[in-house]
């Protein structure tokens, strides 16, 4: 009688201890999705974007402008930077609010947004491409 019930303790702790495993996996899957970040908000056409490269490698400037242009937004100029010693990507905010700038940082993974005001700018946002480039959205 006192192997059943121990044998019966045994068995409903095992059973608690996996319920237990099993709700927290779930738990922190729930928790890790709600931290991951969703796509891409959809381009804002109004913007006037120009893209800089910073990094020196030819093309990384056009591959930046044709994402940005498959997420709806208006790449006007394409261009080399100053100098090609970047070492990140920079959404540089000249006409526009810092949040604007954030939503197109989204499409170019890890860029750092700065705001650099220049109301004589034609471009309402700079984006210098620099090293290590990633050119993948987050989808």
């Amino acid at each position: 009688m006192a192997r059943r019930r121990r044998r019966s303790n045994a068995l409903t702790l095992a059973a608690v201890l996996a319920a237990g495993v099993v709700l927290g996996a779930v738990v922190l899957n729930v928790y890790l999705r709600a931290r991951e970040p969703g796509a891409p908000p959809v381009g804002d056409p109004d913007l006037r974007i120009e893209v800089l490269n910073g990094c020196g490698i030819e093309g990384v400037g056009e591959q930046a402008a044709a994402l940005l242009r498959r997420g709806g937004y208006r790449v006007e100029r394409v261009g080399n930077a100053d100098h090609f010693h970047y070492r990140s990507d920079i959404v540089v905010a000249r006409r526009v609010g810092i949040e604007r700038a954030r939503a197109v940082a989204r499409w170019l993974r890890g860029a750092k947004v700065v705001e650099q005001r220049r109301a004589d700018s034609p471009y309402d946002l700079t984006v210098i491409v620099g090293k290590p480039h990633k050119l993948v959205p987050d989808r």
